[in-house]
C-alpha cells in the first residue's frame, strides 16, 4: 500500500495520487446519494408496508438529510484525533449493519431512526473523504481533486433510482436495504485493502471535547472559510430549491407527462458533469479562486433571467428548462472551489473539522432553500425563481467577500 502520509505541494496535479485512490475515495463519498436516491421510489409501498402515512413516512426523508449534517459535525473532529482510515472503515461496518437492520423493521418509527444513523455514517463517511484529499493536497490541485470526486458522485443519481426500482419490482422494498448493506461491506472491503492512511500521528490533535470546539471556534473565526462555506451552502439552496419546484413544475404545473420527468433531469446531470470536467482541465491555469468568482457572478446573472422567465411565463416549460439547466451547472462549477476554499484556509490537523463546518452550512442552507419553495408556492413557478434568485445573490456576495484573499493557516 502507497504512502501518502505526506502532503503534497499544491503545484502536484491531483494525477499523482492515482485513478484508484479516486475510485475508492469516490465510492465513499457516493453513499450518501445512493441510499437516499435508490428508495425514493419505494416510498409508497413502505408507507402500506408500514401501515403508516405519506407524511411519516417521508419523515425518514427529513432524518436522513438531518443525518447527512450530524455525522461530519460530530466526528469531523473525531477523525483529526484518530486519523482517517479507522474511521472510514467503522463508518462502513456501521453503515452496513443499520442498513441490513433497516430491512427488518416492522414500523415507520424504527424505520426513521436507523435512517438517521445511516446517514450520519454516510455523511462522516462524505466528509472524510475530501478532508483525505485536504491531506494530500492544497489550492488548486485540491479544487481539482473536488471537481474529480464531484464527477464521480454524480453518477450516483444516475444509477440508484433505476437500482432501486429494479430491486422494488422483483424483491421489494426491504431488497434494497439489503443492496445497501452489501454495497457498503464491498466499500469496506476497498478501503481495508487500498486505501492508506493520510493523516500520521505527528499531525492529529487531542482527542477532547475542548479540542473540538476550540477547533470549530477558529475556523468561525475565518472570514475566507466562513464566507466561502455560505457561498457553497447559498449554491446548495438552489440545487435543493430545484429539487423540491421541479416535479411540481414540470409534471403538475406544466402538465409534462412524468416519463419525460427523468429525461428532463438527466439533462441537468449532464450539464454539470459538463462544469465539473472544465474545473478539471482549467483549475491549475487559472485559479479556483478566479473560478468561484466568475461562476458566481454568471450563476446570479443567469438566475435573474429565470426569475423573469418564471414571472412571465416566457418560452413556458422550456424557459424553466434550459434556464434551470444551466444555472445548475454553474452550482456545479462553483461547489467544487468553495469546499477547497473553506478546507485551503486551514492545516491538516483541522481539515475534519473544516469538512465538517461546511457540509454543515452546504445541508442547512440547501435544506432552507427547499423549504422556503414550499413555504411561498403560490401555485406557480414564481416562487422557484425568488429562491434561486436570492440564493445565487447571497453565493455571490459571500465569494466577493471572501476575493481577493491570501491564504492562511491559523496558529
Amino acid at each position: 500500500m502507497a504512502n501518502l502520509s505526506e502532503p503534497r505541494d499544491s503545484s502536484s496535479p491531483p494525477s499523482n495520487l492515482g485513478i484508484g485512490l479516486y475510485l475508492i475515495l469516490g465510492l465513499v463519498a457516493s453513499l450518501g446519494p445512493i441510499s437516499i436516491d435508490t428508495y425514493l421510489p419505494a416510498l409508497p409501498e413502505i408507507a402500506s408496508s408500514l401501515d403508516a402515512s405519506d407524511g411519516m413516512t417521508q419523515m425518514s426523508v427529513t432524518a436522513f438529510l438531518f443525518g447527512l449534517v450530524l455525522g461530519p459535525v460530530v466526528f469531523g473532529p473525531i477523525s483529526d484525533a484518530m486519523g482517517r482510515r479507522r474511521l472510514v472503515l467503522g463508518s462502513l461496518v456501521v453503515y452496513s449493519l443499520v442498513s441490513l437492520s433497516i430491512a427488518t423493521v416492522g414500523s415507520v418509527e424504527m424505520l426513521i431512526s436507523l435512517r438517521l444513523a445511516q446517514a450520519a455514517c454516510g455523511g462522516t463517511a462524505i466528509a472524510i473523504a475530501r478532508s483525505m484529499f485536504r491531506d494530500l493536497l492544497s489550492g488548486d490541485a485540491l479544487a481539482r481533486a473536488m471537481s474529480i470526486l464531484t464527477v464521480i458522485i454524480l453518477g450516483a443519481p444516475i444509477i440508484a433510482p433505476f437500482l432501486g426500482a429494479l430491486l422494488l419490482l422483483a424483491w421489494g422494498w426491504r431488497a434494497i436495504f439489503v443492496a445497501l448493506g452489501i454495497v457498503g461491506g464491498l466499500i469496506f472491503i476497498a478501503v481495508w485493502y487500498r486505501l492508506p492512511e493520510t493523516l500520521p500521528p505527528e499531525d492529529r490533535r487531542p482527542l477532547d471535547l475542548g479540542t473540538a470546539v476550540r477547533g470549530y471556534v477558529t475556523i468561525t473565526r475565518s472570514r475566507i472559510a466562513v464566507a466561502y462555506a455560505i457561498a457553497g451552502g447559498a449554491a446548495a439552496a438552489i440545487l435543493f430549491a430545484f429539487l423540491a419546484a421541479s416535479p411540481f413544475i414540470y409534471i403538475s404545473y406544466y402538465g409534462l407527462d412524468e416519463r419525460w420527468f427523468g429525461v428532463l433531469f438527466g439533462i441537468g446531470i449532464v450539464g454539470a458533469w459538463i462544469a465539473q470536467i472544465v474545473n478539471i482541465r482549467y483549475v491549475m491555469r487559472i485559479g479556483y479562486r478566479r473560478i468561484v468568482l466568475v461562476g458566481a457572478f454568471c450563476m446570479a446573472a443567469l438566475s435573474t433571467v429565470l426569475w423573469w422567465v418564471t414571472r412571465t411565463d416566457l418560452w413556458g416549460l422550456a424557459g424553466v428548462v434550459s434556464m434551470s439547466v444551466v444555472v445548475l451547472s454553474m452550482i456545479h462549477l462553483v461547489t467544487p472551489g468553495t469546499q477547497a476554499g473553506v478546507l485551503d484556509e486551514f492545516p491538516h490537523d483541522l481539515a475534519g473539522s473544516a469538512s465538517g463546518f461546511s457540509t454543515f452550512a452546504r445541508f442547512t442552507l440547501g435544506a432552507a432553500g427547499s423549504a422556503m419553495v414550499g413555504l411561498f408556492n403560490d401555485g406557480t413557478p414564481e416562487a422557484y425563481g425568488v429562491v434561486v434568485l436570492v440564493s445565487a445573490v447571497v453565493a455571490l456576495a459571500a465569494v466577493a467577500l471572501a476575493y481577493p484573499s491570501k491564504t492562511t493557516q491559523p496558529a
